[in-house]
């Protein structure tokens, strides 16, 4: 097992890693901007090591710092959490190149996917459905004209490199192209170093449906499915695991398509496979080789820790959990961001209290500083219950009962959207959530 372990990240996500490290007997290193000195996340760590100034391009994006901060303080191991350098395939590079071990996925993977429009051909050539698309990297505006015309307006814009819903577009016709793809690229290129786009066909009817692997030596365990419908601003606000719009069938064909995927690649530790859903078939979009932000729900309906798994299997350890664990959840459970409203005017948290009885995964504590600049990411609530209907129940109780006061939030938002009918009946798309925000009072 790992000595030392240093988190290139930051906040909730930090704090979740230290968690896992500690229940491991694992000494933390914990990285932070200017911006983040005194943070929660730095307090629980055994060791901070500041390695920048606020702009992540010059902190948490600094791959010669925070590899600098691995050497000097003895680390092992590096875990990026999600965001920020977890699916830079040149870090990996980088921390195996100092004799650190990568937590996360091999380098060759992490390229693959992480151009989405070479995943996409990947999973073409093995068989799994994707939607019409190109990359539009190196073309004229004439050639890219011509190829979103080919594909059919509206169609979506997308950082071949991205994540999190960054440089990402509808766009209604070649005007509107035109006009948004120039702020589009710098939009990527600020958040993953890589300004390369790509089109692709545009559903109007669809569910946002993802798959939990692990990855261990020959072994690709498939953790679950989650429902990550509930968007807004290319932003995941809501998730649910399992998919409970799936049938028993519609599932294992979702398992076998992503088990098609990997097939003899020898994929290692996490990942992420997602998928568009509709009218009863399964598209392709991309995979995130790393801890994905909703992993919690996964961990709530399977019982395994899935941090601890990720840093075992790096470690070279057994995991004890069987093949087909995905296919038995234990509950279903719900997952609801709490987010600040930007921009913000007041950043101190005045008053945050949790309802007892519910998962939250945060890096907040009253009194607090709200950092934005990075994310506006407060907490993770997250509830269970038997059945879809009870868990949508405790999570109208719980948002009921959160008590904050400071920044504004997307609280009441989140209250109002749990209890629409809509919601409730599971009757929903992956654009239901932009109608709501535009009927919400």
């Amino acid at each position: 097992m790992f000595h030392k372990i240093l988190i290139a990240n930051r906040g909730e996500i930090a704090v979740r890693i230290i968690t896992a490290c500690h229940q491991l007997n694992i000494q933390t290193v914990a990285v932070c901007s200017t911006a983040d000195r005194g943070a929660w996340y730095t307090q629980l760590a055994d060791e901070v090591v500041c390695i920048g100034p606020a702009a992540a391009n010059a902190s948490y994006l600094n791959a010669e710092a925070i590899l600098m901060a691995a050497i000097n303080t003895h680390a092992d191991a590096i875990h990026p959490g999600y965001g920020f350098l977890a699916e830079n395939a040149d870090f990996a590079t980088m921390c195996a190149e100092c004799g650190i071990t990568w937590i996360g996925p091999q380098t060759s993977q992490i390229k693959l996917m992480g151009d989405k429009a070479q995943a996409k051909e990947f999973a073409r050539q093995r068989g799994v459905p994707v939607l019409t698309g190109r990359s539009i990297q190196g073309l004229t505006w004439p050639a890219i004209k011509r190829v979103a015309l080919q594909i059919g307006f509206p169609l979506v814009l997308k950082a071949s490199h991205g994540g999190g819903g960054k440089g990402i577009r509808v766009i209604s016709d070649a005007h509107d192209l035109h006009q948004r793809l120039r702020v589009a690229r710098q939009e990527a290129a600020a958040s993953f170093l890589n300004d390369s786009m790509y089109l692709e066909q545009y559903l109007d009817q669809a569910r946002h449906i993802e798959v939990q692997v692990l990855g261990a030596g020959a072994q690709l365990y498939i953790l679950g499915d989650r429902d990550c419908s509930l968007q807004l601003h290319k932003q995941k606000v809501i998730e649910e695991s399992p998919a409970s719009v799936l049938t028993a069938a519609q599932r294992q064909q979702l398992y076998r398509l992503s088990q098609q995927l990997l097939a003899g690649t020898n994929y290692q530790s996490l990942g992420t496979i997602e998928y568009l859903f509709a009218d009863g078939a399964f598209y392709f979009m991309e995979m995130n080789t790393r801890l994905q932000v909703e992993h919690g729900v996964t961990e709530l309906t399977t019982g395994v820790d899935i941090v601890v798994a990720q840093i075992r299997q790096a470690a070279g350890l057994p995991l004890h959990f069987s093949a087909d664990i995905g296919l038995h959840p234990r509950c279903t459970a719900i997952e609801a961001r709490l987010t600040a409203t930007l921009p913000v005017k007041q950043t101190r948290i005045e008053k945050l209290n949790w309802p007892r009885g519910v998962r939250v995964d945060t890096g907040y504590r009253t009194g607090d500083q709200l950092v934005t600049m990075y994310d506006g990411l407060i907490a993770k609530l997250m509830v269970t219950g038997p059945t879809r209907a009870q868990a949508v129940s405790h999570l109208q109780t719980a948002l009921g009962l959160v008590q904050m006061s400071g920044p504004a939030t997307n609280l009441a938002f989140l209250r109002q959207t749990v209890a629409r009918p809509a919601f409730e009946q599971d009757r929903l798309t992956i654009h239901s959530l932009a109608q709501w925000e535009g009927e919400y009072e």
